[in-house]
């Protein structure tokens, strides 16, 4: 025997008051059938007696063959004592349909939806002390298999076992809860449906999708009929809702050992891309070394001459004749000031006082034909500076001016 708790013996009253309900129509309706095509034979009529009588019938849903059926006379004809039947047939009305929570109740009474946070264990016994096998998380949905005091009995994916009823609710409150926590999308049924920015034909297009795209849909819109406000970026467009399929997007509990094996699968995809990077740094650490001894080779190779006519291209190959000149002569007054290096590779390439990063690839090409005349005029002892040592670009100290250049 079944034992219910507070909250489980008012959700069960629910459903048997609906059981009840629809128990009761479907009697009246196959009653009134039967008494339709039949007629009714009254053994005992007295003869000139005439009765009738009226049958309510409301119809189930307005699904059903007897939806349009309201009321139905009988009367006994006179003489006969047979019933004869009077059919008024009138058309259901809007207040003759049953309530949408009625769809939404057939679909969801033996749902069930874990109302946490995070999730709640699935156990292999009705008690807190026995074994958790498996986790339904917020947004999982269960069916419902039976119903002990406090607990109920689960079925969700590849689990099965039992819940707690404190942290679960069933039917019409499942799917409220559901509607709340999980995302809702539309799948696009048609190629080509058109994302509007308003609820109108007439509006402007957002983006036209293919079929079989799913779009999140924006649930805090404001609802329009014959259209469902979906997300497009970071705006909200509408499409017609008889081109799309609106479901929500649920889950399904996942048992302890699914959890570890996603574990391991989701370590050891990130160990896979983690040596995979590693391997690449590494191939590129390799490259640029390689690159770097290459342009080392070709830095190596020249003679003072290119190497001294490729920093003046580099410093001052868009300048006038004259500039170039000064630029050698700085490099030269270095070797020969005793406070710097006494040649001129290690006076180019000190630290942080020439640009030479594109040293190899001028040295490679040749410098131009004025770059290395200037370092010829410059390796022989002209200097347009007066012996400075230092240049930068004019306006940004005090010095000697000579073309877009200072130097002091």
């Amino acid at each position: 025997m079944i034992k219910f708790s507070n909250n489980l013996t008012a959700q069960y009253k629910h459903y048997r008051k609906y059981v009840n309900k629809r128990t009761k129509q479907s009697v009246a309706l196959a009653v009134a059938t039967f008494l339709l095509v039949t007629g009714a034979y009254m053994d005992d009529a007295p003869v000139n007696e005439v009765f009738s009588t009226n049958v309510e019938i409301q119809p189930a849903s307005t699904a059903g063959v007897f939806s349009a059926v309201s009321a139905i006379e009988l009367s006994v004809g006179s003489n006969l004592g047979y019933a004869s039947a009077d059919v008024t047939v009138v058309a259901a009305t809007s207040d003759q349909v049953e309530p949408d929570t009625d769809d939404a109740y057939d679909e969801w009474s033996d749902k069930v939806v874990a109302n946490v946070n995070d999730y709640i264990y699935v156990r292999t016994e009705a008690d807190v002390a026995s074994e958790a096998v498996a986790k339904l998380r917020k947004g999982d949905i269960a069916t419902l298999v039976d119903v002990f005091d406090g607990w109920y009995e689960i079925e969700s994916g590849n689990a099965h076992g039992f819940v707690s009823a404190d942290y679960c609710v069933t039917g019409i409150e499942a799917y409220d809860l559901a509607v709340d926590v999980c995302c809702t999308y539309a799948t696009i049924d048609v190629n080509g449906l058109r994302i509007r920015g308003e609820a109108s034909e007439d509006a402007k297009i957002i983006k036209v999708v293919s079929k079989g795209s799913k779009l999140e849909v924006n649930t805090d819109a404001e609802e329009v009929e014959g259209w469902v406000a979906v997300k497009s970026g970071d705006s909200t467009g509408y499409v017609k809702a008889e081109y799309v399929e609106v479901d929500l997007a649920t889950g399904e509990a996942i048992t302890l050992e699914e959890e570890a094996e996603a574990k391991r699968a989701a370590e050891e995809e990130a160990a896979r891309k983690a040596a995979e990077q590693a391997a690449m740094a590494e191939q590129a650490k390799a490259a640029a070394a390689e690159a770097a001894a290459a342009k080392q080779a070709v830095i190596t190779s020249a003679d003072d001459l290119t190497l001294l006519a490729a920093i003046i291209q580099i410093e001052a190959g868009s300048e006038m004749y004259e500039g170039q000149v000064a630029v050698g002569a700085v490099v030269m007054n270095r070797v020969l000031s005793g406070s710097y290096a006494g040649n001129i590779h290690d006076v180019i390439f000190a630290r942080g006082q020439f640009s030479t990063s594109r040293m190899s690839s001028v040295v490679a090409r040749g410098p131009k034909a004025s770059c290395i005349q200037a370092a010829q005029e410059a390796m022989a002892g002209a200097d347009p500076t007066g012996g400075r040592l230092h240049f930068r670009r004019a306006g940004s100290k005090e010095g000697l001016i000579i073309g877009n250049h200072v130097f002091y």
